[in-house]
């Protein structure tokens, strides 16, 4: 049974917090069944008893770390920009390599096909990042970015999906055609999501 990942208002905990930046860093580096528990005590500068205290094993806390630091942290600066889509186009233009978060991340999903505790880890991960998601959801319907009758959820799948397949491009250091060709594709998908006045649609005539 995967716990779920320590509740952001309840008080907090440095040390915890520091294992859990470890554990992902190092299962970034050497994958799921590679990472040993005292890899990560050493990687956090702690003692063993640090992580027990904490954590009834290893695998308790790589599910916690997958599920804290995988849940794909949402942005935090809808406010300073026009709309929504303004963050999904750069977020797709990214091309620098992945950080620690993101590695852990693409390294979960190729674990989990071998390791349900994993797969279990992401699905939670999944739950939280959708609990995470309503001021989003909020702020792209207010400003045309996603329209009423697109499902909340089918778009969500829709970004995290395309947001694995460009993780996996920038590990590998593929990247995108040079030109404009890729903007230009990423912003007409965007649109295509938003209400007509913001998709560029044009106003129906008026009557004669």
């Amino acid at each position: 049974m995967v716990q779920a990942a320590q509740d952001p208002a309840t008080e907090p905990d440095p040390l915890r917090e520091r294992l859990l930046d470890a554990a992902a860093r190092v299962f970034a580096r050497k994958g799921y069944s590679g990472t040993r528990i005292m890899d990560v005590v050493a990687e956090a500068g702690l003692s063993t008893g640090a992580v027990y205290g904490r954590f009834a094993s290893k695998n308790e806390l790589l599910r916690e770390a997958v599920c804290s630091r995988s849940a794909a942290r949402l942005p935090s600066d809808v406010e300073r920009v026009a709309r929504v889509a303004d963050l999904l186009v750069a977020g797709a233009l990214r091309a620098e390599p992945l950080s620690d978060s993101e590695a852990m991340q693409l390294e979960a999903y190729v674990a989990a096909r071998r390791e349900p505790e994993v797969a279990q880890a992401l699905a939670e991960a999944h739950r939280i990042f959708r609990r995470r998601a309503e001021p989003l959801l909020e702020a792209a319907h207010e400003d045309g970015t996603l329209a009423q009758d697109i499902d909340p959820d089918a778009f969500l799948y829709f970004i995290r999906t395309v947001h694995l397949g460009l993780m996996a491009q920038r590990a590998a250091g593929l990247a995108a055609p040079p030109g404009e060709g890729w903007a230009d594709l990423i912003g007409r998908i965007v649109a295509f999501f938003g209400e007509p006045r913001y998709a560029g649609e044009a106003d129906p005539a008026p009557e004669a």
